[in-house]
């Protein structure tokens, strides 16, 4: 029997984990596996280790792991694979693949201009937008962040930027030394809602304290928007062997 297991990274705040099980469950429900599940690499269970040996009791030979991740970085590289290498080393008769995270694409850019217009953004020159990120040690997640905001300077003619909450360069900077002529969207590219949003709205309204001159759009995160049901199945399909 085949099975799948969407990996993800997991909330302090329990509000956050409830929106993803809702998600990832609709998700599930409209896929081919005969049985699939879900995990978290912290903060939540069940474990990585325990969504997939669930999986193995239940009588699947074959289990396919997709990270339910934007960007490529640790988590997906490492933190992961160490988790599943766990699995192989008990059940080392039980083959496990693994998928690639959701990543650059034509839905993404699709949620990310529908945030931004939401707001009454209308993609003119006058106008800023900051693609805010979490940030990874790992330069191939800066890489991929580029791409989109790369895809997105195309359709617009706004300037369009990027930061970080956790690496340089740091968001709060970045909207420090914009223009105060010009509108700033600023979009975070995260999947949970909670400690990071909040953080970011803190750091707006302190910026906008100090620089009333200043006009600052705070656009709703990408978050687990139910267009990326449909990559996180094709990341199923990619990594099963043909």
């Amino acid at each position: 029997m085949e099975a799948t297991v969407f990996i993800s990274h997991g909330s302090r705040n329990e509000h956050g984990n409830n929106v993803f099980v809702t998600f990832i469950e609709k998700v599930i429900s409209t896929g081919k596996s005969p049985y699939a599940s879900y995990g978290f690499l912290e903060n939540a269970r069940p474990s990585i280790f325990e969504a997939v040996e669930a999986c193995i009791l239940k009588g699947a030979s074959s289990i396919t792991v997709v990270p339910v991740l934007l960007l490529p970085g640790i988590h997906a590289s490492v933190d992961i694979p160490e988790e599943l290498e766990r699995v192989r080393q008990k059940y080392s008769d039980i083959k496990i693949y693994y998928g690639q995270p959701i990543g650059i694409n034509e839905k993404i850019l699709e949620i990310v201009m529908d945030r931004l217009k939401k707001h009454s953004f209308k993609g003119m020159d006058s106008e800023t937008i900051l693609l805010v990120g979490h940030g990874s040690r790992d330069p191939l997640a800066a890489d991929e962040f580029e791409k989109l905001a790369e895809r997105v300077r195309k359709d617009v003619q706004s300037n369009v930027d990027t930061a970080y909450i956790t690496t340089q360069p740091f968001y709060g900077e970045k909207i420090l030394v914009s223009q105060s002529s010009s509108r700033i969207y600023i979009l975070p590219f995260l999947l949970y809602t909670g400690g990071f949003t909040a953080k970011i709205e803190e750091t707006v309204k302190n910026v906008l304290i100090q620089h009333p001159e200043k006009e600052i759009v705070l656009c709703e995160p990408v978050g687990f928007d139910d267009r990326l049901g449909g990559v996180l199945l094709q990341r199923v399909d990619e990594a099963r062997p043909r």
